[in-house]
């Protein structure tokens, strides 16, 4: 029987997705109890692109609904589920919304007449263009957000109590990516206002859990300045050497578990993951399915790991055409900034002055200036503590894939 590749990274629901996440899974199970007592703590997963917060939103989504459980409880809310990005209107905000629900509910309840009368006031909305829906947003923002919360507490309603739709504890609603909300969503302050509305209704069993880059703090301040307050915040951290090991391990021996087949691992190999991954889950599983395909004798050592690495679409290739490509061309559109960064790389991740990254610069003082700052305000490169004028690349596989990049490009 052919070995069965166990490393996922392309299914955020991977082997070892549970490893070194213990204080955000109980995190998870204690806000859900909170919220069907009528006193949420809304959460932030916070973190880099391949820290693992779509996987961990999977698990909230799992827990809500009770397919089960971290704790002694099992939950049974009623989730769902949103992607922001740049170009969502307040409008479409609150259809999606409405859809998403709606599409829950539809699962146990095949009558849902009711909700749907609750959220009439969009139907006008539902056939309209993407213009007038933009403009109705801007023009009508306060209004939108009013009704939204209002059918918003009328379903929970329902759904606590209701004879006619299955009972549920409560609404997890899960917002991934919420660091692209655009301004004109507002949505720092549409949170507040529902927060505020819920407890003078009593219908506190609202749950939110937002996903997003660090910035995602700015995004909700900017709206209304008390928003964070209704949340707790978990920042999320790479995994250290022993968990990335421990998820390696955990994948090899479903392998064996699926195939019959064991295969083997050095130290080194090991080592060399990490190293490789800096120990990003979503890294960890994309080099441990590169690897997993370029061993040939069961047996992974150091020279497995580099060619899956970096052969031709190996991990290098594919953690940079998805994480690293858009922010390369698309985040950063002066040249000048790229230059920077491909100076910097020549040091992989090591810190580099700015004096050192001068003298290669072909740019003036000015340009140099101006480049650095904006890409530590993009979180694209650290400042060192305590050392002004020193920096390094956020990712060391970031360096490796502008080096390569670079090399390809000019072949």
């Amino acid at each position: 029987m052919a070995k069965v590749n166990p490393f996922t990274p392309n299914n955020p629901a991977h082997a070892g997705m549970f490893i070194g996440r213990t204080f955000e899974l109980d995190s998870f199970d204690k806000a859900l109890t909170q919220t069907k007592h009528s006193n949420p703590t809304h959460l932030l997963l916070l973190g880099e692109r391949g820290i693992g917060k779509t996987s961990l939103i999977n698990v909230a989504q799992m827990f809500a609904r009770g397919e089960f459980t971290w704790g002694e409880l099992k939950h049974n809310f009623l989730p769902v589920r949103l992607s922001l990005d740049e170009n969502i209107s307040l409008v479409d905000f609150v259809l999606h919304l409405k859809s998403a629900i709606e599409r829950e509910i539809n699962k146990e309840n095949p009558e849902i007449g009711w909700f749907k009368a609750g959220w009439e006031f969009l139907s006008r909305f539902e056939v309209a263009g993407v213009t007038y829906k933009k403009e109705e947003s801007l023009a009508n923002s306060a209004q939108l957000i009013q009704k939204c919360i209002y059918s918003l507490i009328d379903t929970v309603k329902t759904l606590k109590t209701s004879k006619i739709a299955k009972q549920k504890e409560g609404i997890i609603i899960l917002l991934d990516e919420a660091d692209k909300a655009p301004d004109e969503l507002c949505l720092g302050s549409f949170l507040k206002k529902l927060s505020e509305s819920l407890i003078a209704e009593n219908q506190n069993n609202i749950l939110f859990i937002l996903t997003g880059l660090p910035n995602l703090r700015e995004v909700l301040i900017k709206s209304h300045e008390s928003s964070l307050r209704l949340f707790q915040e978990l920042s999320l951290k790479p995994l250290s050497i022993d968990e990335t090991e421990k998820v390696i391990m955990q994948g090899l021996k479903e392998a064996e578990n699926t195939s019959g087949i064991e295969t083997l691992i050095d130290q080194d190999a090991k080592n060399a993951i990490f190293a490789y991954s800096e120990g990003y889950p979503h890294f960890v599983q994309q080099i441990g399915f590169s690897v997993f395909d370029a061993d040939a004798d069961n047996v992974i050592n150091k020279s497995d790991v580099e060619k899956g690495f970096f052969m031709k679409n190996g991990a290098l290739e594919m953690i940079g055409d998805r994480y690293y490509a858009k922010m390369f061309y698309g985040n950063i559109n002066v040249e000048s900034q790229r230059e920077i960064l491909k100076i910097m790389s020549e040091k992989w991740n090591d810190f580099v002055s700015r004096e050192e990254i001068k003298k290669k610069f072909s740019g003036n003082e000015i340009t140099l200036t101006n480049g650095i700052r904006a890409l530590t305000q993009k979180g694209i490169i650290i400042p060192k503590d305590g050392a002004k004028g020193v920096y390094r690349l956020q990712w060391a596989s970031f360096a490796f894939w502008i080096k390569s990049h670079d090399k390809a490009k000019h072949r």
